[in-house]
């Protein structure tokens, strides 16, 4: 069998691991982007917790293709209102995987 590869779809790196990079820049204001990678396609939730544990916002809630992503947060709850500064924590899951970083917002 010969294998030939042309290049298509050469801006999607293949992923070895499910992973949760981290985010950047942080400390933070008034963005900072969430990078993660998935090694299989799937359901993928990303959501950011306050110190209480209390869900503040859920950025990622649905099936990603495998390879390398982005999500953006804005510093704004579920409800479109400009959180506080401090601390929070996002966290990623899906069906084989869950990790959690934390994150400062300075206004």
């Amino acid at each position: 069998i010969e294998f030939l590869y042309d290049g298509t779809n050469a801006q999607n790196n293949l992923v070895s691991a499910t992973k949760l990079t981290g985010n950047y820049p942080n400390p933070f204001n008034p963005t900072t982007n969430i990078a993660f990678s998935l090694k299989e396609a799937g359901n993928v939730t990303i959501q950011i917790y306050n110190m209480k544990g209390q869900l503040v916002k859920t950025l990622v809630d649905e099936h990603q293709e495998a390879g390398n992503h982005s999500v953006t947060w804005n510093g704004k709850d579920n409800n479109n209102r400009n959180v506080t500064s401090g601390i929070y924590f996002y966290k990623m899951k899906n069906a084989e995987y869950s990790a959690t970083k934390k994150m400062i917002l300075l206004k």
